[in-house]
């Protein structure tokens, strides 16, 4: 056993060491040493240098994939496994229930400083946590204990490390295996299942005291968990209250940090503008961030959907109330997206976001340990689940983010050239989630119930009207009105301005424009029938000639990237046509009375429309795009177009290799 001036000098030894030898390193001066005070001083450098970036000598958790550093990935993800040295050491601290560690509150996401300034609308996970300093009255910093000091740090490493710009190939970092460990163990979908290792020892949380809920549900909830202990009846039992959180804190942190954090969206405006220019690079939210908000959601569909089964006693209310705070923060977090992502085909990811959070009847028993290995499965459908009328109570608490969002969505299809495989599948995607059963019926029936409950046609206190709008308003014998008041609620609170006024969708006011938009769609179906035409004439007559068989003969062939490209272009025309379809029925458009379609998609009616640009498109890049020219379609992506008959070979295979040792170089 090391003695305590030993550990210190292995422990700083080791943080030089190159990055294998410096993880093995550093689990053999946590598992081979004793009690110490010393690993309580060693522990925040630690998590700082794990957490660094790599020009500081950090661990590049976010760069370092399976792939293309096995080695690196299994050594990294084995020490910072859930029960791994890391965690280890966190629970041999948690042994100090005083320990705490310092988080500055400056290093926080802009909106979660706003939020714990505002006291009241504060949650209480955060309530023991506060440092506030005398003289202002603010909050300076967090106060943590070991466990949570790692979480945080964790999850803003997503966030708050701009050196690391995501590229499109790391689909698999540690980062994002370790995030997928996390949930699966301190939030697990089986209630049978308890959070391991068992700490009964630790009683540094306080009882949480239960909130004042709302008749319907409270969508701005001040306290993520409510526990059955705290109904308000028997607060003198504080000892079975300390005892149900001390079983669920660790899941009850992992759960908080990671929406407040991951969720976190830094809305603009004139009081914070000068700290909205300093946060900005960390408010663009990466392709790596989108996915793994994406896989939050899906688990917390899994984990919240076991809450009344008779194992899930302790956790049962941190499973009930998980997905009604995850829905408003990924409401706001989606919108925020939607609103500023660039106009291109990484979109999708955005949208898939989007289509995972109004269907949570597809995760009821989601794995994540697949989202690990997503690179080895590209199926576009997950879940066995399918939506039902039971579903109606979930789809009115979350009214906006199906209505709100989809008419946000619907004009940025008015700007992409459909002609394009990924474009027309986001569309079919799109086209297809809403036209599965009761889904618009019941967004269609709910909006013409708070329409004519707004306009007065119906109130509680006018029983002549009440049975005839009962029987107007109801979808498979199932009655709208009792569902009316929670949609409006939502409606009001999840937009939070009083400014705010819902637009219908199904009015006949935009039937033109939905007329427009299906036309639109048809009309890039036939020019995409035109493309594909010609595309396999110019195959055909590349194939044939002297020059095919001089490319042959010194197997320059590229029969498998014009295999690829002709089979994308081969669905795009089956894929617009099931979209015409989809959109005729969502957007109450009939099909067979379409005027006929010019082939030319490059025709900007549609462009210009009031649709495209209604007040709904609130996009900031619009304006920038008001002059583009005209007449451009995509050819896919230069760099993997194959070599032409009118470039030397030789030479563009040379630059090639000379850019991508720079681009290594650079790196």
């Amino acid at each position: 056993m090391a003695s305590n001036s030993d550990i210190v000098s292995q422990f700083y030894t080791a943080l030089n060491l190159p990055l294998r030898d410096k993880v093995i390193e550093l689990g053999k001066i946590i598992d081979h040493s004793g009690p110490s005070k010393d690993l309580q001083v060693i522990f925040p450098q630690l998590i700082s240098n794990i957490f660094a970036s790599p020009l500081n000598n950090g661990w590049g958790l976010r760069s370092i994939t399976n792939e293309h550093n096995k080695y690196e990935f299994d050594v990294v993800t084995a020490f910072l496994d859930p029960q791994g040295p890391l965690f280890r050491l966190c629970y041999r601290l948690l042994s100090d229930p005083q320990l705490r560690y310092n988080l500055p509150s400056n290093v926080l996401p802009l909106d979660l400083q706003q939020m714990l300034e505002r006291g009241g609308r504060c949650p209480q996970f955060y309530s023991d946590m506060l440092i506030i300093d005398p003289n202002t009255i603010n909050v300076v910093a967090l106060s943590l204990n070991p466990f949570d000091y790692y979480i945080f740090h964790f999850a803003l490493h997503l966030t708050n490390n701009t050196w690391n710009k995501s590229t499109w190939d790391i689909w698999n970092s540690a980062y994002f295996a370790l995030a997928c460990d996390y949930l699966t163990h301190f939030l697990p979908s089986d209630p049978n299942a308890c959070v391991l290792p068992l700490i009964a020892h630790y009683t540094g949380k306080g009882p949480l005291v239960a909130p004042l809920q709302s008749v319907n549900r409270s969508l701005g909830s001040p306290s993520l968990l409510i526990l059955p202990d705290l109904s308000g009846i028997s607060n003198q039992h504080s000892s079975p209250q300390s005892q149900s959180r001390n079983e669920v804190w660790r899941s009850e942190t992992v759960l908080q940090i990671f929406i407040d954090v991951w969720m976190s969206v830094e809305q603009l405006n004139t009081r914070n503008f000068e700290m909205y220019q300093k946060n900005y690079s960390t408010s663009v939210s990466s392709p790596e961030r989108v996915r793994l908000v994406r896989v939050v959601v899906k688990h917390i569909y899994s984990y919240s959907v076991k809450y009344n089964s008779d194992p899930a006693v302790r956790s049962s209310a941190l499973r009930k109330y998980a997905k009604q705070i995850m829905c408003t923060r990924a409401y706001h977090f989606v919108k925020h997206l939607v609103t500023t992502w660039p106009l291109d085909a990484s979109f999708r990811l955005v949208m898939e976001l989007w289509l995972s959070l109004i269907q949570p009847w597809r995760y009821t028993n989601t794995v994540i340990s697949q989202e690990r290995h997503r690179h080895l499965q590209n199926n576009l459908d997950e879940g066995t689940g399918s939506l039902d009328p039971s579903y109606i109570q979930f789809i009115a608490e979350n009214y906006p983010s199906y209505t709100c969002i989809l008419q946000l969505i619907l004009p940025r299809f008015t700007r992409f050239d459909l002609t394009t495989y990924k474009n027309a599948v986001m569309l079919f995607r799109l086209g297809k989630v809403f036209s599965q059963p009761h889904l618009v019926p019941i967004l269609m029936n709910l909006e013409k119930a708070i329409a004519d409950n707004v306009s007065g046609r119906y109130s509680p206190n006018n029983s002549s009207y009440g049975q005839s709008f009962e029987q107007s308003f109801s979808y498979n014998g199932i009655c709208m009105l009792k569902w009316v008041s929670i949609a409006k609620q939502a409606i009001s609170e999840l937009n939070m301005m009083t400014t705010f006024e819902y637009d219908p969708i199904w009015t006949e006011n935009k039937s033109q424009l939905y007329v427009g938009f299906v036309q639109k769609i048809l009309s890039a179906k036939l020019h995409s029938e035109k493309l594909l035409e010609e595309y396999r004439k110019k195959l055909h007559q590349g194939n044939q000639g002297l020059w095919c068989s001089v490319k042959q003969w010194f197997m320059i062939d590229y029969h498998d990237e014009e295999r690829v490209m002709l089979e994308e272009a081969e669905k795009v025309p089956g894929y617009l046509n099931s979209c015409v379809n989809y959109f005729s029925t969502i957007l109450l458009v009939d099909a067979g009375t379409l005027p006929p379609v010019e082939t030319n998609i490059t025709d900007n009616s549609i462009e210009h429309s009031s649709f495209a640009n209604s007040n709904n498109f609130s996009f900031s890049i619009t304006q920038k795009l008001r002059s583009k020219p005209t007449g451009l379609r995509y050819m896919g992506d230069p760099d993997l177009m194959p070599i032409t008959s009118y470039e030397s070979t030789i030479i563009v295979r040379a630059l090639h290799q000379l850019a991508s040792k720079l681009n290594e170089m650079k790196q």
